[in-house]
């Protein structure tokens, strides 16, 4: 092959190699119709129901960090602290249902009925992944109920 010596002899030989790549690339592979596209495997289909795979993400660690700190404040009696290392942790990740479940057990210890059961139904919606984390949420809420089952009802007031 000789190397050709103009300049419009090398813009021939470049667009006839050009062409050449592109007509040998496409050689091979049929024309695809629409009829013979399939869904790939992994897409879900439309009415389909589809299983729900929960999977463990690594949480970060500032989250580990702040949750273990709030914790060790429960544990030291320092519930206000603890309340506020928990509003941190849920400004970096609401959906982390660990501030949600501690929170809920400050709530259970002030007495705070209600809300105490509320957070660890809310944790509870969060924590699929974390069967453990569930049953002690399911703990807090019977203990909240239990509780509340026991106050005194407030008098009715008559109707006049």
């Amino acid at each position: 092959m000789s190397f050709p010596k103009n300049v419009s002899q090398v813009f021939s030989f470049l667009l006839f190699l050009g062409a050449s790549l592109v007509f040998c690339s496409c050689a091979g592979h049929p024309r695809t119709g629409l009829s013979q596209i399939t869904p790939a495997e992994n897409l879900p289909q439309i009415g389909v129901r589809q299983a729900t795979v929960f999977t463990k993400h690594a949480r970060p660690d500032s989250m580990i960090f702040l949750t273990e700190k709030a914790e060790q404040q429960i544990r030291s009696n320092q519930l206000d602290e603890a309340f506020a290392t928990l509003e941190r942790a849920l400004g970096i990740d609401a959906q982390d249902p660990f501030p949600w479940h501690f929170m809920a057990k400050i709530q259970l210890l002030r007495g705070n009925l209600q809300q105490a059961e509320h957070l660890a139904r809310k944790s509870n919606i969060l924590a699929a992944r974390y069967p453990t984390l569930v049953e002690k949420n399911k703990d807090i809420i019977a203990r909240a109920m239990g509780q509340q089952s026991r106050l005194p009802m407030a008098p009715a007031t008559p109707r006049e």
